[in-house]
C-alpha cells in the first residue's frame, strides 16, 4: 500500500489578505505620482505663459520707448494704478504720431497714432498693476515700468512682478 499525499495548491485567506493590501499599496502610490506630475506640469505651464507674457510686453514697451522722442505727459498717467503711457515717436512716414500702453479689463493694450492694436497679453494672463515713472535729468529721460502679473490654467495660478527702465534714445 502506498500512501498518497494530497497537496493543496492555491492561497490562503491570510496570503491573499496580504496580496490585497500590497496590491492598494502600489495602486495608491501610482495615482498619487500621477497627479503630483499632472500638477507639476500644470504649474511649469502657468509659469511659462507668466514669464513668456512679460518678456513679450517688456520688449515692446523698450522698443516702442526707446524710439519715442518723448513723452506726453498731458495724456500720460505716471506714478499710479493702472498707469498709462503715451510717448510722443514718428511713424513710419516720417509724421508726428502716438504710442499707448493702458490697462482695460486686466489686459495690457496699445494704441497706435488714436487707433486701437489690441491686447498684448495673452488669454491666461491678467494685469494686476502697471505703474509707470517718468525720470529725468538735463541730459536724458527715461521711463520705469513696474508691471504685476497673473497667469491662471485651470486651478494653478501664478503671480509675478516685473521692472523695467528704458532710455528713450530721443531725449539724449
Amino acid at each position: 500500500m502506498t500512501k498518497q499525499k494530497y497537496f493543496q495548491k492555491g492561497f490562503s485567506l491570510v496570503e491573499m489578505i496580504i496580496y490585497a493590501v500590497i496590491l492598494s499599496i502600489l495602486t495608491i502610490v501610482t495615482i498619487n505620482s500621477t497627479f503630483s506630475i499632472v500638477r507639476s506640469f500644470a504649474e511649469f505651464r502657468t509659469a511659462r505663459d507668466l514669464n513668456s507674457s512679460a518678456t513679450s510686453l517688456l520688449e515692446r514697451m523698450t522698443r516702442e520707448i526707446r524710439a519715442a522722442n518723448g513723452i506726453d505727459l498731458v495724456q500720460s498717467v505716471l506714478g499710479a494704478n493702472p498707469g498709462r503711457l503715451t510717448l510722443l515717436t514718428k511713424d513710419s512716414g516720417g509724421a508726428n504720431t502716438t504710442v499707448e500702453f493702458y490697462v482695460e479689463n486686466n489686459k495690457l493694450k496699445i494704441r497706435e497714432g488714436g487707433a486701437a492694436m489690441g491686447s498684448l497679453t495673452s488669454s491666461s494672463t491678467a494685469v494686476t498693476s502697471f505703474i509707470v515713472r517718468s525720470l529725468s535729468n538735463p541730459n536724458s529721460s527715461a521711463i520705469k515700468t513696474e508691471l504685476g502679473l497673473t497667469a491662471t490654467r485651470g486651478e494653478v495660478s501664478k503671480s509675478g512682478n516685473f521692472y523695467s527702465t528704458i532710455l528713450l534714445r530721443g531725449s539724449y
